[in-house]
């Protein structure tokens, strides 16, 4: 297990007021919090807003951080539940607008290259939205962060066997709708490009 003596430390100095603590804090983590937000909202603009509700968050609670785990993975939960709860706000807006239909909706000519690149980027959207946040955020999590399902079960706050599920029925439900494995999201496949600004 992951020695967090140093995080307690800083997270400490941080509860106390550190300005140079706080910076610290986001500048080890606010890149690959961005990263796993921009992969779950898959949009930069409502990502960035959503990494800045995190860290609001943590400066609220920083004195709750016990030690148990890294800091990051700490930060990494409140961000992937800002995400699920702005899916979840999403969804019930879209609920209440207006299909788009052949009369509202317009054109943008694109070349060739950029539209083969267009219908891969919106695939994979479509295949995304087709799950439930609980089930993008377990294969995000998986696929494109690498962690364990102990790690993604912490983060979605659930049972380890609760996020394995959720992972299994996100790979079948994205294989039925793409055609093809998802084991390898990230690795350069043309589905997995749609995944750009994920680490790996």
């Amino acid at each position: 297990m992951k020695d967090c003596s140093a995080d307690m430390e800083l997270a400490q100095r941080a509860a106390r007021g550190e300005q140079e603590s706080w910076r610290a804090i986001y500048d080890s983590t606010s890149d690959r919090l961005f990263s796993l937000l921009c992969g779950i909202v898959r949009d930069r603009d409502e990502a960035l807003d959503l990494l800045q509700e995190t860290y609001v968050q943590a400066l609220r609670r920083i004195d709750s951080f016990r030690g148990e785990a890294p800091l990051e993975a700490w930060l990494r939960a409140i961000a992937v539940r800002k995400a699920l709860d702005w899916r979840r706000s999403v969804l019930r807006r879209l609920r209440r607008t207006v299909p788009l239909t052949e009369g509202t909706a317009t054109v943008d000519p694109v070349g060739p290259a950029r539209a083969e690149a267009a219908c891969d980027r919106l695939t994979l959207m479509e295949a995304l939205s087709r799950i439930s946040p609980s089930q993008r955020a377990a294969l995000l999590l998986r696929e494109c962060e690498g962690m364990s399902f102990k790690e993604v079960a912490s983060v979605l706050g659930c049972k380890e066997s609760t996020a394995r599920v959720h992972h299994a029925k996100a790979r079948e439900r994205m294989r039925e709708v793409l055609g093809t494995e998802i084991g390898d999201v990230g690795t350069g496949s043309s589905t997995a490009d749609c995944l750009e600004g994920q680490s790996t």
